[in-house]
């Protein structure tokens, strides 16, 4: 429980810019004949530029001396023809890398999505929605930026810097060295502000979470905010947030301000040593003027990758946050594991045995039985029975459908499907086998027939109708213009809660599984529909094995077994007639709504 805490900050975050190159450059491997096509042209560009200024010092040095027309001629068309070459490979390797960082991104963006959707239910009980929203997106999508034309020619630059800072040596080493002092200063500058930068954008980051999180309490909460007039505090609310990722940004901007200007004076401080140094050479004759000219060219393709890489200096510690928000959730493991050989879901004959099972969710409470959630609960759910739990709020009843389900592990215990343990069959299996319908309705934004047949989507159009008739939804469907079609928009808003109820039920009738549960799946129905739904119920489980939970005793007078929970233990067994007789829980949870 506290990893998946951690995983709703992230001020922990301490990662590398190795590690994020390497994290993103290895989804650019998979994709090896669009990087080679990527490096050759990177290479042809950095040859073009190494080439342009050595054209540029043979017409002041050779040309204009000798007066050669026809030689101007040709050295100005070779100067457009390598400008022309150099704009076409910049077009490809633009293009090309546009390429390989979409399909980067997107098998980033599937890959954090599909595991968000393996983590445990602890994990999303831990978590924020709009804080899971905004890595999925702004935090990836700052990610693309480490795979862009820019940081393309900024990795080419590298390689020219290199092959230049070589070669101005050899045609004049003092201007060389002297330049070379400018770097240190450069480097000291970066280092001091890039931690100030990163913090920076980490708490805008963090603040933008909160925002998206507002948002998206706000807007899915909208009738609740209407009915209670609630606009003005939620506006202001909001407004909170945003301030906060205002102040922020401006704080992240603001050291960002002072970092750019004070580079952009290192780099006008390497031009004018060169310029110094090379006005003296050139006087004393050492160096001609079109040497001068290059030598200068060179020397601001030696800053080029500098500024480049300060420039995006903003965007890589933005980057570098998002990636640590990224690795955060990849690093987190699902508490519910899978068998090493996991067996199928075995078809059920005698029924599900819970043997002194016990559960605390609080990690706090896990190794003391008496503040445990569920307390030594032992009980019997026999095939092609009704077995019912009551209790009051609180006692315990939903915690054990989920570990029936298995979206939690017991502490102790045993939970048996016809003797084979529930951690040895396979998590999908037995998922498959179970359908739950809880009094909090789940729909999709979708229509009718899409809600229906979510958990069989293979299903034929009378299967989708017969289920419709057993949930007595499909006069209502029926009277709809758009019938089946209808569209119930997002959270079923459409819909009555009722309907919304009956929508729920078919969806589990047509999984067809093996058990069902019911966890006040009646809760929102009127009593005629309920007692329709009742008896289609009555009929559809004789051959399955079903768990009821109920506050309303009048939906269970007839299980067949009724398991009386209290504080999370079992209290009483047996069915309506034997609890009743006898004074008990069962018997004051009945007198007290029947009184």
């Amino acid at each position: 429980m506290q990893k998946n805490k951690q995983a709703a900050t992230a001020e922990t975050t301490d990662a590398s810019m190795s590690d994020m190159f390497g994290f993103v450059f290895g989804k650019v491997l998979n994709n090896k004949r669009i990087l080679i096509v990527n490096i050759l042209a990177l290479l042809v560009i950095t040859g073009l530029q190494f080439v342009l200024p050595q054209i540029t010092q043979f017409i002041i040095d050779t040309v204009i001396p000798q007066k050669n027309m026809s030689l101007l001629i040709e050295s100005v068309v070779g100067l457009l023809l390598s400008a022309v070459v150099l704009g076409l490979f910049n077009f490809l390797s633009s293009y090309y890398m546009s390429i390989m960082s979409q399909q980067a991104i997107y098998d980033l963006r599937n890959q954090l999505y599909q595991y968000i959707l393996k983590l445990d239910t602890h994990f999303f009980e831990s978590s924020k929605t709009g804080d899971l929203m905004v890595r999925l997106t702004n935090d990836i999508g700052n990610l693309q930026s480490l795979i862009s034309a820019n940081m393309l020619s900024m990795i080419g630059g590298i390689f020219t810097f290199i092959g230049v800072y070589v070669f101005i040596f050899i045609v004049n080493w003092q201007m060389a060295l002297a330049v070379t002092v400018t770097f240190p200063m450069m480097f000291l500058i970066y280092r001091i502000f890039r931690t100030r930068i990163r913090s920076a954008f980490r708490r805008a980051r963090l603040s933008q979470a909160e925002m998206s999180n507002q948002m998206q309490n706000t807007l899915t909460e909208i009738s609740l905010i209407k009915s209670y007039t609630s606009e003005g505090i939620e506006s202001e609310r909001f407004a909170s947030f945003a301030d906060k990722n205002r102040q922020n940004m401006i704080a992240a901007n603001k050291n960002q301000a002072i970092f750019s200007p004070l580079i952009m004076f290192v780099n006008y401080l390497g031009t004018a040593i060169v310029l110094s140094f090379g006005a003296y050479f050139v006087v004393k004759g050492d160096l001609k003027v079109g040497q001068l000219v290059a030598y200068i060219s060179y020397v601001a393709m030696l800053q080029d990758p500098i500024r480049s890489f300060t420039m995006l200096l903003n965007q890589l510690q933005q980057s570098l946050v998002s990636y640590g928000r990224i690795t955060e959730i990849l690093k987190l493991t699902p508490q519910i594991k899978e068998a090493i050989n996991p067996v199928a879901f075995p078809k059920i004959k005698s029924g599900i045995n819970l043997k002194n099972v016990s559960f605390a969710y609080s990690e706090t409470h896990k190794e003391d039985i008496h503040d445990a959630t569920i307390k030594d609960v032992s009980f019997d759910i026999k095939f092609g029975k009704m077995t019912a739990l009551v209790g009051r709020s609180g006692s315990g009843k939903t915690t054990i459908t989920k570990l029936i389900d298995r979206l939690y592990d017991r502490q102790s215990g045993e939970i048996l499907f016809d003797g084979v343990p529930i951690e040895k069959i396979s998590i999908n299996s037995l998922r498959q086998n179970i359908a739950i319908v809880s009094q909090d309705t789940f729909m999709i934004d979708g229509s009718i027939r899409d809600n229906i047949i979510y958990g069989n989507p293979t299903a034929t159009n009378d299967e989708v109708w017969r289920v419709a008739k057993l949930a007595a939804i499909d006069g209502f469907i029926t009277s709809l213009p758009d019938g089946m079609e209808t569209q119930i928009g997002e959270r079923g808003i459409k819909l009555s809660g009722g309907q919304k109820q009956r929508i729920s039920i078919a969806r589990a009738l047509l999984k067809d599984a093996q058990i069902v549960i019911l966890d006040e799946a009646t809760a929102s129905l009127d009593n005629e529909s309920e007692k329709a739904i009742q008896h289609a119920m009555s009929q559809l489980l004789e051959e399955r094995t079903s768990l009821v939970i109920a506050h309303r005793l009048s939906t269970i007078y007839n299980a067949d077994n009724i398991v009386v929970l209290d504080n999370g233990k079992v209290v009483q067994q047996g069915n309506h007639e034997q609890l009743i007789s006898q004074e008990g829980r069962y018997k004051e949870l009945y007198e007290a709504q029947f009184s």
